[in-house]
């Protein structure tokens, strides 16, 4: 007959979590998920302090790398850039 011993890996007692220190780092867990969901949901105040002037000039690097394949788009968005500049 053949016996199978199984040896259970103990934690030393101060090492061991609580169920206070559980509830603790879920707490925070929830917190940081909050924080990013309503980030995500409403944005932050950086995305939104772009200038007219720096979307324009966006809009204007985008059309200046398609103006070769597309030369009448091209123009257009460019228009379109100088009125969003002039509002």
């Amino acid at each position: 007959m053949t016996s199978t011993t199984l040896n259970a890996i103990s934690l030393p007692q101060n090492a061991q979590p609580t169920v206070g220190a559980s509830l603790q780092a879920l707490w925070v867990a929830g917190k940081n998920l909050a924080v990013a969901l309503w980030q995500v949901s409403f944005g932050t105040a950086q995305s939104q302090a772009t200038t007219r002037f720096a979307e324009a000039e966006e809009l204007r690097t985008f059309a200046a790398s398609i103006q070769k394949s597309d030369p009448q788009f091209a123009l257009e968005l460019f228009a379109a850039a100088d009125r969003h500049e002039g509002l």
